[in-house]
């Protein structure tokens, strides 16, 4: 085997450079409109065509009918706002500080993160809004953190002419829809089951505005994103199902419902044949809890056997699904399980297929995969690299670092002395450790990782006194007051960094189980946790813990 280390050189320092240019921007091509759909902690198993009895994905099954199913696509993180941010820069998140969900301040602080991408990063909806294209963001954002001191950047300053969204600034994605009056957040009922037909409406509009000019979309989902939440009318597909299957299941239909609506637009608009459609996810599905009060109830994604779900470097964690319809260009009915596809490709993917220059030196951590889209033989030139920062409370979210070479992935802790290999091609699910049987493979990729740790930026600095007081919490077993973990001598930042401890699942807000778990004396955790549970919804916010 060729040294891996030899074959990364020149590579490593920021990727391989986008090499499809145009020799003018005053040269005519003919350039697709774009629909980039991706969707939240929907797994690869949440698809009928991924061989799922029970749901009802008709829409998502046409949309791999009439293109190809990329059965080895990887996002280039385990959760979302890293996911998203490697999607729209063609660049590993870890470039861009970004390791995490963007949260609130202290929480960004406490992970070393800003509180939202850098407008002046290189960004593939600028690049298509200055070639001349109509920009528009639809449905979830989480580019950016939120809460008292934050003030984004609106989604115009990353170069979107449109946006209505969710968890972001700006235009909120129910206003001027015939749901407005469903307005709501992530976590609440009413606007989990409506938020994406808003987004879909924006999207319709959107498209028939566009009057002849070509128009790139991100049209980013709700689902299945906790709350997974849907009504009794939604519901009525799956009338025989149990909870909480049935509501689960209600959500993707209905997702795939709103694809449809897109869809069909495209048709009726004879717009089809020259758009190019994308269906993705930001990482593998969100851990299910058994009781029906727990938060993550109703989360009960497939991974279609893979090991590991959100949070997880292991395939489950971010082997999604990844759909490209584009006649003429991309085969229709074709199942390819076996190029190895990335979100970094993305972006150089769609600047080489337009013959577009990226931004003046950009390089990406990706390649251009157009030979794999149009069903040649593709082998991917160089491998992928993971960094997970994030909490390692389940089993599976151990690995915090991984690289994947062909179909080769190895996954380790930071330490190096807990390591594991595993040929894809042979165990998809991941059982079979190689470690021992192929050690000088383990050697090379061992060493290659640590070679790209040292390309990437430092995270930001954690200020002294946040560190110091984690050391002295740490040290004293905090909280161990009888009056619960919010103590006359603690800041808010000591109670945000002891809420992002003790949130283990990163969700942004705590259960039951999360906060007797970080207390030291656990004999009134049903009490205490009511105290702080003001609005009475079996969940402690970061606002509820720390402004208690």
């Amino acid at each position: 085997m060729n040294s891996i280390l030899s074959r990364l050189s020149g590579r490593l320092v920021l990727g391989l450079f986008v090499g499809c240019f145009m020799p003018s921007m005053g040269v005519a091509v003919d350039r697709p409109n774009i629909v980039f759909i991706y969707a939240d902690d929907w797994g690869w198993g949440d698809l009928a065509c991924h061989g799922h009895p029970h749901l009802k994905t008709p829409n998502l099954d046409r949309l791999a009918r009439e293109g190809t199913d990329f059965q080895q696509f990887v996002v280039c993180n385990p959760v979302c706002s890293p996911s998203r941010t490697a999607i729209v820069t063609g660049q590993y998140p870890a470039r861009h500080q970004v390791h995490q969900h963007f949260a609130g301040h202290a929480e960004n602080v406490a992970r070393g993160m800003p509180d939202w991408l850098d407008p002046q990063a290189p960004l593939l909806p600028r690049v298509l809004h200055e070639a001349g294209y109509r920009t528009g963001h639809f449905g979830k954002w989480h580019l950016s953190g939120n809460g008292v001191g934050i003030e984004a950047p609106l989604p115009a300053a990353y170069g979107y002419d449109d946006a209505a969204v969710w968890t972001g600034p700006g235009k909120n994605v129910f206003e001027g829809t015939s749901v407005e009056k469903q307005a709501g957040g992530a976590h609440d009922r009413a606007g989990a089951s409506f938020q994406t037909i808003a987004a879909a409406e924006h999207v319709l509009r959107f498209i028939r505005e566009s009057e002849g000019k070509p128009f790139y979309i991100n049209f980013w989902l709700h689902e299945t994103h906790h709350l997974v939440a849907a009504t009794e009318e939604q519901k009525a597909p799956y009338p025989d199902t149990p909870e909480p299957q049935r509501t689960y299941y209600s959500a993707v239909t209905r997702a795939d419902a709103q694809v449809g609506r897109v869809l069909d637009l495209l048709d009726e608009l004879k717009l089809a044949d020259h758009t190019l459609v994308i269906f993705s996810s930001d990482n593998g599905p969100e851990n299910s809890m058994s009781k029906p009060n727990d938060k993550f109830y109703y989360s009960v994604g497939d991974t279609g056997g893979l090991r590991g779900r959100k949070r997880s470097l292991y395939m489950g964690g971010v082997n999604v699904p990844f759909l490209v319809r584009w006649p003429g260009h991309v085969p229709a009915g074709r199942v390819d399980k076996t190029s190895v596809l990335a979100g970094v490709d993305v972006m150089p993917t769609l600047l080489a297929a337009l013959k577009l220059e990226g931004p003046a030196g950009y390089q990406s951590d990706g390649v251009n995969i157009m030979a794999a889209l149009r069903g040649e033989p593709f082998e991917r030139p160089q491998p992928l690299f993971w960094e997970w920062r994030g909490p390692n409370s389940k089993e599976a979210d151990w690995p915090q670092l991984a690289m994947r070479e062909g179909f080769h992935t190895l996954v380790m802790n930071r330490e190096g002395d807990r390591t594991e290999l595993y040929d894809l091609a042979q165990d998809r699910a991941q059982q079979t450790n190689l470690v021992s049987s192929q050690p000088e493979r383990t050697a090379e990729m061992t060493a290659a990782i640590r070679a790209w740790r040292k390309t990437l930026p430092a995270p930001l600095p954690i200020p002294a006194e946040i560190l110091a007081g984690e050391r002295a919490r740490k040290k004293e077993g905090m909280p161990a007051s009888k009056e619960g973990p919010k103590r006359k001598t603690q800041s808010p930042q000591d109670l945000a960094a002891v809420f992002q401890r003790w949130d283990q699942d990163a969700s942004g807000s705590l259960s039951l189980e999360e906060y007797t778990d970080g207390l030291s004396e656990k004999s009134r955790a049903r009490e205490r946790f009511a105290a702080f549970d003001h609005d009475g919804n079996g969940q402690v916010s970061r606002d509820e813990f720390v402004n208690r």
